[in-house]
């Protein structure tokens, strides 16, 4: 292939500049890419394309190059036409020109915003290098599914441009036949794609086969048997297992931790639903072992029907791999199933704060440094199963749902218990990979559990350990690698587990008969899981018999690394064998070897001289034209074959088998009995060749004829073979059509289904919300009419006497007082109508005053009979108003604000203690019901209050202030205010956020929604709503909440003005470049002004604690 490429680019004198664009700023660089575009010319006679996609057109050099080698080719080019990276706009419409008379299209699209690239599939699919590591590496993505080749330009044009490129081929290099670098002008890449890369990203790819992908080191270094990964271990060790217990190990995979658990003597049951993955498990466990307390079951574990409960169930790489609205029904299966005082243990990788915050700090670094690492540094199988990773904080509130005792911690394998044993820091949180979680029903000993994962220094005194072999002798050979299987009980009070910092093993000494040592440190058998206190297991030891044959004793010890020996604490070890070491017969036959053998240098060898006089020999025998008894010859099995051989080749064949010696010389040293002698020796020669020389003429018609069969044995073979391999071709592209039209008719069936059933939904919606409207309506009539009926009833009584005596006094002429007393004779304290709490006065009996937003006086005063009087500005009694007619005439309606608010809901998903601050008619209470949010309310306005109430939504009626300082701290994982602050004072609105802070729970947000004064069409319908006190600018209010202690803060502006509100632009017109100038400028002002006039309305500053 490359052979043909090279000589197709020598060959050809393909010129890209007599395409050029005149007016080319890069001009100058044109005699630099002359063979820059003949290789691409050539690369596309070597692929003989017939369909081509380019993603970047510009002029369209590669365009009309690609065109030219392929004129029957049809082309799409993808451009967005825009002056990123050095582009100019308008480069297109000289690409379209040079390539009119081809069958060529063209789209004006961003292919960064594309999930899939057009059209079905292309031969030759061209990315231009015109853009970041992260658009290459998603162009890339894109074009793998859907191209045969994919041509990549400037591989080497930049450290970022090559880092992007390769991580791309390692990520997918399972879907990649191969790739070619060729050091062009600035580096072409040349990707071959596999066919399986077609379906790749097809729902239900090779779920069986996603399961058996090798993530497990220590699977591949010990096919299962062996157990390493210290992630793993931690889990092990956690469920501390034993016989009398059962576990259940929920998506169990190649079962390698059923197994390890089961060497307890714990019975273990392993579910998953790939069929692959439990027949790997059962082949490697149970194939050839008797093991009747491990069992592997293939099934659903949603569907599974168990028929008992169990002491541990074990979840490793499951949770992030089920789907959001399937995990809450495996936890409360799992739940279902666990014995009350069971355990279930769960592992997560990785950590989703890790490429939240750590990743995305390293990209800044790297980008900084002009190095590059890729946006998504997930493997392809955790892009394809890790659909809902978790954070700490998530899986445990998924997880509070139905435990009601929960520890999770991060850490990282040398240090299992992680935070567990001190505080992280969130910057460790968010640097820590791995996630591990213990719920129960009953209390959970965080100690104990801290002493599981790390283990202290055994007590010498605790320790009481037993062996037992069924060998008291041993024979085997030197350097022999060999397993001992004991049983070791452990009859102490101490637990013995191989885990850092001093793990405990199993290891040996070789002893020689004068008592020295020939081995003293042998090799490391671990103890995993534990061997906790009156347990046995039967083990295998690993063993290497020494160099040296002879007579030696095996001791069996036991080791805390860096501690001691315990044969250092009994003065005896553990087992005493007798061992013969005997010379290894590998190794004897390997020094006899080396006797008769000797060393052949290299440079003694000259392999091309020798070839050359095997070659001459053939070719003397060939030309050699003295066949003898060719016809008799050519008769003889002449059936043997049915092919023509000319008779040279019968020479050939039996040239090493001529042994009848024509050359053979008789002749004698005597003088006399010579005559006689050679006589009779031609006589005795002659008579035996009369008999021999028939034998070999056969034999060597024989060898000719046997010859030609193994040949035409040999040519049918081969035709056979390229029949086959012609065939199984032909059967997979007919596999893979018949998969992919498989797929679109799947697709076409869904896409009926879906449509008919978004027509159904549609027309139920639209009715469902017709009915709602007008029920709505019919309820807020009633509801009004009923407030309206009890504030007449309340009118009406407060003009009567009440029966204590008590008298209640209003007096309306203006500027006279206006006096309310109850029963006890004590002063009401009222809240006015928007939003504002009066102030009440202290035990002195002073009257402390309050200026409403509307500039009305509220005088409140204390029990001593003090008036409270609220005059307006001119000296008239102000009537109250009723804030929840005025919403809904001036805010919208609550279908509307319930839309509105989806937009914040998403924040608080899993939350299970939000408060909504100024909750007003309750819409975000509603959402947050209708999403299992646990959500409660809290407003000034009683008439608001009491219509939450009448929707049996949990609200209170109290001051912000008093309600948060009643709130105990760090209990909340979010607040929401909505159209709050605009109604607060600077000193109450700090006050405020410093309090929200407070309360608070780490890693959970807040937001806070309200006019953006930025938009003028927002800021002059500002104070149609009285109780307006001022406007808060957006980078004013993210100030106030980045200093109340908030992070990760961003701006989101919403409810933006229709645009049929804004101003209309100038058409375009197709008239000279000066025309289009102006109207340009004239439509960039009007965009400005429409900016400024009608910005969003509102906007959210979203924190994080």
């Amino acid at each position: 292939m490359l052979d043909e490429l090279i000589s197709t680019y020598n060959r050809t004198n393909y010129d890209f500049r007599n395409y050029a664009f005149p007016g080319d700023k890069l001009s100058d660089l044109f005699n630099e890419w002359i063979d820059y575009y003949r290789m691409k010319y050539a690369i596309a006679k070597m692929i003989r394309p017939t369909s081509i996609l380019e993603i970047g057109v510009r002029y369209g050099y590669s365009a009309i190059t690609f065109l030219k080698a392929s004129e029957n080719a049809t082309y799409l080019g993808i451009d967005n036409d825009s002056e990123t990276f050095g582009e100019n706009k308008g480069e297109g419409n000289w690409a379209k020109r040079i390539t009119q008379n081809y069958k060529a299209e063209f789209l004006l699209a961003n292919s960064q915003s594309m999930t899939t690239l057009p059209g079905d599939f292309y031969d030759l699919i061209h990315i231009d290098d015109h853009q970041d590591g992260d658009g290459i590496f998603h162009d890339l993505k894109l074009a793998l599914e859907k191209s045969k080749w994919i041509l990549v330009d400037g591989y080497f044009k930049s450290d970022e441009h090559l880092l992007s490129a390769t991580y791309f081929l390692n990520k997918y290099k399972d879907f990649i036949e191969f790739a070619v670098t060729i050091p062009s002008y600035a580096g072409e890449l040349l990707i071959k794609t596999k066919s399986s890369a077609k379906h790749m990203f097809v729902d239900g790819l090779s779920k069986e086969n996603s399961n058996l992908e090798d993530i497990i080191d220590s699977y591949k270094r010990y096919k299962g048997r062996e157990f390493e990964d210290s992630r793993l271990i931690s889990i092990s060790c956690l469920a501390n297992p034993n016989k009398d217990m059962n576990i259940l190990e929920v998506g169990c995979g190649r079962g390698e931790i059923s197994y390890t658990l089961s060497k307890s003597g714990a019975h273990v049951t392993g579910i998953d639903d790939s069929s692959s993955a439990i027949k790997t498990a059962k082949a490697k466990y149970l194939a050839n072992t008797s093991m009747k307390n491990l069992e592997f079951i293939q099934d659903n574990f949603l569907n599974h029907k168990f028929n008992k409960k169990y002491d541990r169930i074990i979840a490793t790489d499951l949770i992030e791999r089920v789907p959001k609205d399937k995990l809450e029904l495996v936890i409360l299966k799992i739940a279902e199933l666990l014995k009350e005082d069971g355990l279930f243990i769960t592992y997560i990788y990785p950590n989703k704060l890790y490429y939240q915050y750590t990743y995305e700090e390293k990209r800044k670094i790297a980008k900084s440094i002009g190095l590059y690492i890729p946006e998504n540094p997930r493997t392809f199988y955790e892009d394809l199963r890790h659909i809902n990773e978790q954070t700490p904080q998530s899986l445990f509130l998924n997880l509070n749902k139905y435990f009601s005792h929960i520890l999770t911690w991060v850490n990282d394998s040398q240090d299992l218990a992680g935070s567990l044993t001190h505080s992280f820091s969130s910057e460790e949180y968010n640097n820590a990979r791995t996630i591990l979680a213990v719920s129960s029903f009953e209390d959970l000993d965080r100690d104990r559990i801290v002493q599981l994962l790390s283990p202290r220094k055994l007590d010498r005194n605790g320790v009481n350990i037993e062996a037992l072999s069924e060998k008291d002798s041993i024979n085997t050979f030197s350097n022999k690698k060999f397993k001992l299987h004991i049983t070791l009980k452990n009859n102490g009070k101490e637990r013995l587990v191989s885990l850092p910092p001093c793990p405990v093993n199993i290891s040996y000494h070789w002893l020689k008969t004068d008592g020295t040592y020939e081995v003293f440190d042998g090799l490391r058998t671990e103890i995993l899981p534990a061997l906790n206190p009156n347990e046995q297991r039967d083990l295998q030891v690993d063993i290497v018999a020494p160099q040296e044959h002879g007579e030696y004793k095996l001791q069996i010890d036991l080791v805390q690394e860096g501690c001691f020996w315990l044969q250092g604490i009994t003065n005896k070890p553990l087992l005493n064998i007798s061992a013969k070491v005997e010379q290894n017969p590998d190794e004897c036959r390997s020094e006899e070897s080396k006797v008769n053998t000797f060393e052949i240098k290299d440079d003694e060898i000259n392999v091309e001289e020798i070839m050359e006089k095997i070659r001459e020999n053939i070719r003397e025998r060939k030309e050699k034209d003295d066949p003898k008894n060719i016809e008799e010859v050519e008769h003889v099995f002449s059936e043997a074959s049915s092919n023509v051989r000319c008779p040279q080749e019968s020479e050939v064949i039996n040239s090493d088998y001529d042994i009848r010696n024509d050359n053979y010389s008789i002749s004698s040293h005597r003088p006399f009995f010579g005559t006689f002698l050679i006589k009779g020796r031609k006589l005795v020669h002659g008579e035996i060749r009369r008999y021999v020389d028939p034998v070999f003429q056969k034999q060597s018609q024989l060898n000719y004829n046997l010859a030609g069969v193994l040949s035409d044995a040999k040519e049918t073979a081969d035709s056979c073979s390229n029949k086959v391999e012609k065939l199984k071709l032909e059967i997979e592209q007919l596999e893979d059509e018949n998969k992919l039209l498989k797929s679109k008719v799947e697709q076409l069936s869904s896409e009926t289904e879906k449509l008919k059933s978004e027509v159904v939904d549609s027309i139920k919606k639209e009715v469902e919300s017709i009915v709602s409207t007008v029920n709505l309506d019919l309820e807020n009539k009633a509801w009004l009419n009923r407030v309206l009926e009890s504030k007449i009833q309340k009118g009406l009584g407060n003009q009567e006497t009440d029966t204590s005596g008590k008298a209640n006094t209003q007096t309306n002429a203006p500027g006279k007082t206006n006096a309310q007393i109850n029963s006890s004779g004590r002063t009401n304290a009222q809240n006015n109508s928007f939003g504002k709490a009066n102030a009440q006065n202290n035990s002195s009996g002073k009257a402390n005053t309050q200026i409403t937003a509307s500039g009305n006086t509220n005088t409140q005063v204390t029990a001593s009979g003090n008036t409270n009087t609220q005059v307006t500005a001119s000296g008239n009694t102000d009537p109250q108003l009723n804030y929840y007619v005025f919403e809904e005439r001036f805010r919208g309606s609550r279908e509307n604000i319930l839309q509105h608010h989806k937009n914040f809901i998403g924040y608080f998903e899993n939350c299970t203690n939000v408060l909504d601050i100024g909750c007003g008619r309750g819409e975000f209470l509603e959402l947050a019901k209708q999403q299992n949010i646990n959500a409660r309310g809290i407003d000034v306005d009683e008439d608001m209050i009491n219509f939450c109430k009448s929707k049996g939504l949990n609200v209170e009626l109290k001051d912000a202030i008093k309600a948060l300082e009643e709130i105990k701290d760090k209990s909340l994982d979010g607040i929401f205010i909505s159209q709050v602050v605009e109604h607060l004072n600077p000193r109450y609105l700090v006050n405020m956020l410093n309090l929200c802070n407070k309360k608070m729970k780490y890693g959970f947000y807040i937001i806070l929604e309200t006019v953006n004064p930025l938009s003028l069409f927002s800021f002059a319908n500002f104070y149609v709503d009285l109780s307006h006190v001022k406007p808060v600018h957006p980078e004013t209010l993210k100030f106030l909440v980045s200093t109340a202690g908030f992070r990760d803060i961003e701006t989101k502006f919403s409810s933006p003005i229709p645009p049929d509100m804004k101003l209309k632009k100038l058409p375009n017109l197709e008239d000279t470049d000066q025309n289009k100038s102006m109207i340009e400028i004239s439509n960039q002002n009007i965009d400005m002004i429409n900016e400024a006039l009608y910005g969003a309305q509102d906007y959210a500053i979203i924190g994080k604690k």
